[in-house]
């Protein structure tokens, strides 16, 4: 075990998180809907020497793995509320712990009949199999056949137990502490450990949460009632405690040019934490009807 093992990235999760909601969708197993841009993305996160010891922090799904490889992030903290996302990652844990994982193309033999099912996993091809075997030839995948150093770098994180995740939902009232108690600790590891916070991923959460209802039909009602704002304003303030600690946020949070009714597609990019938060950025995320039925 290197060094990288002396720091822990679960010591900057609150204590008493929330139990993850239990939805009739499944979580995903590659990212999705958010490839334009993407790659010139990860490209951008890749040409930076690696300094220091990053830590990486997002939502969601692989995509979080694809920054981490090119970051060579020394921890990396996945957060989600949907519990079949954590069933992903529990899958992933597992396959890259098996000795027989020795590289991309076994990990995918390992991982594909350990992944849940039920409910149906969100992908584009019916074989899970095949969808994750795409990933070998995208050039930003940590999966990527020709890069094999990415893989190597996120099965080493794994193994010496830098990964943690955790139940964070963005729409967490501020009296529940949960974003201020999370900066506190983000601000103390970089102090005592010298760790240094690095990229944060927001996927498309932002837009998501902008919408009249909740990604898993949920009532944002319980979020923020009447005469609290919208949810999207919560959203905005939580993020506003943790991305200005960070070096990069990586966001999705805007519709792609080819994103049609029908067919909604979003574009990932890099910005400095203040250009995230600005009020700009903000200001277009605007609720679309009908948004989650294209995604069913």
């Amino acid at each position: 075990m290197d060094a990288r093992a002396e720091w822990n990235p679960r010591q900057i999760l609150p204590p008493g998180l929330p139990a993850p909601i239990d939805p009739d969708r499944g979580g995903y197993t590659v990212t999705m809907r958010e490839s334009a841009g993407a790659e010139e993305a990860l490209a951008l996160l890749g040409t930076e020497a690696p300094a220091g010891k990053r830590v990486h922090v997002g939502w969601g799904s692989f995509r979080n793995l694809d920054i981490a490889a090119a970051r060579r992030s020394a921890a990396a903290v996945l957060l989600d509320i949907n519990r079949h996302q954590f069933r992903v990652w529990e899958a992933v844990r597992a396959a890259l712990l098996d000795e027989a994982c020795t590289d991309a193309e076994s990990f995918v033999e390992i991982v594909a009949p350990l992944l849940p099912h039920r409910p149906r996993l969100r992908q584009f091809v019916p074989d899970t199999k095949a969808w994750l075997l795409g990933d070998l030839d995208r050039a930003g995948s940590w999966l990527n056949r020709h890069e094999v150093e990415r893989f190597a770098w996120i099965r080493g994180l794994f193994r010496d137990d830098l990964v943690a995740t955790g139940c964070i939902d963005l729409r967490a009232a501020p009296d529940a502490d949960l974003f201020a108690a999370m900066a506190r600790r983000i601000d103390r590891a970089a102090a005592e450990q010298q760790v240094r916070f690095d990229t944060l991923y927001v996927s498309n959460l932002p837009w998501m949460l902008a919408q009249r209802e909740g990604f898993f039909g949920e009532s944002h009602a319980d979020f923020a009632p009447a005469g609290e704002g919208k949810v999207v304003d919560l959203v905005h303030r939580n993020l506003g405690l943790l991305a200005p600690r960070f070096r990069h946020v990586v966001s999705a949070a805007h519709l792609a040019q080819s994103a049609r009714p029908d067919d909604l597609q979003w574009h990932t990019e890099v910005l400095d934490p203040a250009s995230f938060l600005g009020d700009a950025y903000w200001a277009r995320l605007e609720p679309v009807s009908g948004a989650f039925r294209s995604l069913r």
